[in-house]
């Protein structure tokens, strides 16, 4: 950064305020903070991008006096001209670079939104959860408009015509292409929206020069906490014995319980403002370890504690490492309409519908073909709507008192062709991905060979999170540390362990594969996630 350039920044920062039409509301410290700098993240600089910005979304708000709807302007068409994608480099570009590529991940389309609104004089941040308290392993950044007393503006879906204060929390809501109904039949609660402890807040100034010795994120002494801005008030208060800096920390997946606020104690009392309610938490200094059992932040303050009582314990089954969230869900309801069929000729010119998908699969599913007619061809035929590759494929015949597989050749267009041996495998942590979304799967008895087909046994891909039938699973409770109670192979698609203490906060590894786990208790023969 040259002088020249800080220069030339200053002016085009100034002349953005003054000529912006919502000039009135932003007073000269808001200015500062949320307009005037010359960068807002760790971003490359490079090249003038308050004019490349305002060359290439000004004419787009030319006449709106709203700021708000200037800023949903602006973002609906960031998001037009950058798509999403995954992370592509191992820095964080420049707007202009970045806006010339048109493929970024969420936190580089949120540096792009940031300077193009503060290229056209509106206040904008990046907002961000350092790690969502009951999903994933990730964080999550997006742009904020910072309104007259720090109100904040963000946009809660893409269609939206205005930026609001007091939306939920961007990215924290799975927005259903399909809901499950109760003809579905399915066993499993589907999570539906994430869980938020804390939101921060990245500055250009320092705002706590002791930060530097705190755990992960919290050492980074330029963000500030927001969560107020976002609805999140619970007070949480909680007995503890040291004097030292006490760390709030939410379990993030297959890593740990990680550090998301800090405090100090007094009077042998310590409180975190603004947590988000639902999170399950524990807390601890960095030399003490652990000070409390889990907790359950509720809407005031702590819900209850999760006191592990040694004293009494259960039987519980589990068949899930991770909850089932709403994505896969919609995958599953997207095969409705897929239909299975018999043929005599390979081109299917006569064929008949043997059996139809009218409800949500959930894991392997059988269907009844009632016919007797017999055919050398079969065939599944996907949807025009479907968006889940085919797990498990089998056609079967009644044998006494057991289901048969008829064997063949198979064959499938719209489909990676590699391991098609995949769909009869009995696994369904292994499928063939789909291409296209009507795509077809037949299976040719060879020349000379008919059968009727009695069942048609079939299986959507999955999250790969149930329970495996090979896989080696351990099971822990948490109290004030990971304590193992159980290790054993799968044998089906559950797991049953005995002598679990009752009222604990479990978690289930797979110790073969797979890296997404969640902390879960159980209650009334269920798992309950967090």
């Amino acid at each position: 950064m040259t002088v020249r350039m800080l220069i030339s920044n200053i002016n085009a920062a100034f002349e953005a305020w003054q000529s912006a039409p919502w000039q009135k509301d932003i007073d000269f410290t808001l200015f500062c903070r949320y307009i005037l700098p010359y960068r807002c993240s760790n971003e490359h600089i490079g090249g003038n991008w308050r004019k490349a910005m305002r060359e290439a979304y000004g004419p787009l708000i030319k006449g709106e006096t709203d700021m708000c709807r200037a800023f949903a302007i602006i973002e609906r068409n960031v998001f037009k001209d950058v798509v999403l994608s995954n992370a592509y480099c191992p820095y964080t570009l420049d707007a202009i670079t970045c806006h010339r590529i048109g493929r970024a991940e969420c936190g580089q389309r949120a540096v792009l939104l940031v300077d193009a609104l503060r290229a056209l004089g509106i206040p904008a941040a990046i907002d961000f959860v350092p790690a969502w308290a009951d999903y994933s392993d990730k964080s999550h950044g997006w742009t904020t408009a910072v309104g007259k007393d720090g109100v904040v503006y963000t946009m809660a879906a893409e269609n939206d015509t205005v930026a609001r204060n007091m939306n939920p929390v961007d990215a924290s809501v799975f927005e259903p292409r399909y809901r499950v109904t109760a003809e579905d039949g399915c066993p499993y609660s589907v999570k539906q929206t994430k869980t938020v402890a804390k939101v921060y807040r990245e500055e250009f100034e320092e705002m706590d020069s002791s930060a530097a010795a705190r755990p992960g994120f919290l050492s980074n002494g330029f963000i500030c906490d927001v969560s107020e801005r976002y609805g999140l008030n619970a007070d949480v208060t909680l007995d503890v014995e040291t004097d030292r800096e006490v760390f709030l920390c939410t379990y993030v997946s297959a890593r740990d319980w990680m550090p998301v606020a800090c405090a100090m104690p007094k009077n042998g009392k310590v409180t975190f403002r603004h947590v988000g309610k639902n999170a399950v938490c524990t807390v601890r200094t960095n030399a003490d370890g652990y000070l409390t059992v889990p907790f359950l932040v509720g809407k005031l303050g702590v819900e209850k504690f999760f006191q592990t009582d040694k004293t009494s314990t259960e039987e519980i089954r589990v068949d899930r490492k991770y909850p089932l969230c709403q994505y896969t869900v919609d995958a599953w309801g997207d095969m409705r309409g897929g239909i299975f069929l018999g043929a005599d000729t390979a081109d299917f010119s006569d064929a008949d519908t043997l059996a139809g998908i009218t409800t949500m699969p959930h894991g392997k599913t059988n269907v009844e073909c009632h016919t007797s007619r017999r055919y050398r061809f079969f065939r599944y035929q996907a949807s025009h709507t479907n968006r889940s590759s085919m797990s498990e494929l089998q056609f079967l015949i009644r044998d006494t008192d057991r289901l048969k597989r008829l064997e063949g050749a198979y064959t499938a267009t719209g489909v990676d062709t590699t391991h098609l041996e995949w769909l009869y495998d009995d696994n369904t942590a292994t499928f063939c991905r789909q291409k296209t979304a009507e795509y077809t799967i037949t299976l040719d008895l060879g020349k000379g060979r008919h059968s009727r087909v009695d069942v048609v046994r079939y299986a959507p891909s999955t999250d790969l999170n149930f329970v495996e039938k090979g896989h080696l699973y351990e099971l822990y409770y948490f109290d004030t540390s990971w304590h193992l109670t159980g290790r054993q192979i799968a044998d089906g698609d559950a797991l049953i362990f005995k002598n679990v203490p009752r009222n604990s906060i479990l978690l289930l590894k797979d110790k073969t594969a797979g890296k997404e786990e969640r902390i879960f208790e159980y209650v009334n023969g269920k798992q309950v996630w967090y």
